[in-house]
């Protein structure tokens, strides 16, 4: 059974959206926290307020919680306007959802976000489980850190809410993109263990190359895995975007992998998209 979270919502809210859902899920209600775990929940529903600046706070808050997991994050209300809804989207909800709407198609909208992401086939495990085992191995020779690999899914959002992401083109036999996008704090610890220095001794500049040292070196060892296969390929130089929230460009047709890592108690994301020839 589905688990929904409800935060900071009323008893009327609350009411709404258990009629909506029926009985086929469990919902639990809670406080909003400014660190919060979300990794036993299908989704996470949020009650809009009139203060619009710290509900957007909430909603980047608990898109961090996911850690890159495919969670919902849902902002309700009993209506919202165009000019309201697209700061929610860009803060990281995936839907604001008006209860002033037909319930029919509220029922549908939410339901629709719990069906479960596509998770890999056999043959695409063939060249993702070599990505798996590089990542594995240049964090440990490089920096020294066990990472634990955690899920693959696929995802049609190419909105990734992490703080930088190191981007590879991938071009030849197969044409795609692989990115590793990290969250600000463990990007930083990662090239202070590159560079055996302490992370005060770690600027943005030392972070955003050593970021893109990092998917060359991930990508360059699972070319040479891949050689002799439909999925071989080249690669261009890698490139580094910042900022939360920030868009990766992929070629059309190609599914999205997305590879996930915990180190600690964060974690990063390995996005893979490759279309042979």
């Amino acid at each position: 059974m589905s688990t929904i979270l409800l935060i900071d919502c009323s008893p009327k809210m609350t009411q709404a959206v258990t009629e909506l859902l029926g009985d086929n899920v469990e919902i639990k209600s809670t406080v909003f926290e400014e660190k919060m775990n979300l990794s036993s929940y299908s989704m996470a529903i949020l009650e809009s307020s009139d203060d619009q600046k710290y509900a957007l706070q909430q909603i980047r808050n608990l898109r961090y919680a996911c850690n890159f997991r495919d969670i919902p994050i849902i902002m309700v209300g009993e209506s919202f306007n165009n000019a309201q809804i697209q700061p929610y989207i860009m803060a990281g909800a995936t839907e604001a959802l008006p209860l002033d709407a037909p319930p029919v198609a509220c029922r549908q909208i939410l339901q629709g976000y719990m069906i479960p992401g596509r998770q890999p086939m056999e043959e695409e495990m063939k060249y993702l489980n070599h990505f798996i085992k590089n990542t594995h191995t240049v964090l440990k020779k490089m920096a020294k850190m066990e990472v634990i690999f955690k899920e693959v899914y696929f995802s049609n959002d190419f909105r990734i809410f992490g703080d930088i992401s190191g981007i590879i083109g991938l071009s030849g036999e197969s044409e795609g993109t692989v990115v590793a996008t990290f969250y600000w704090t463990l990007a930083r610890e990662i090239i202070a263990r590159m560079m055996n220095v302490q992370k005060d001794q770690v600027n943005s500049e030392l972070i955003h190359d050593g970021v893109g040292e990092i998917i060359n070196m991930i990508a360059g060892s699972t070319k040479k895995n891949l050689v002799g296969t439909p999925y071989h390929f080249e690669l261009s130089l890698p490139s580094v975007v910042v900022g939360y929230g920030h868009q990766i460009g992929h070629p059309e047709s190609v599914s999205i992998a997305v590879i996930l890592f915990e180190v600690g108690h964060s974690a990063f994301a390995i996005q893979v998209g490759i279309k042979p020839d």
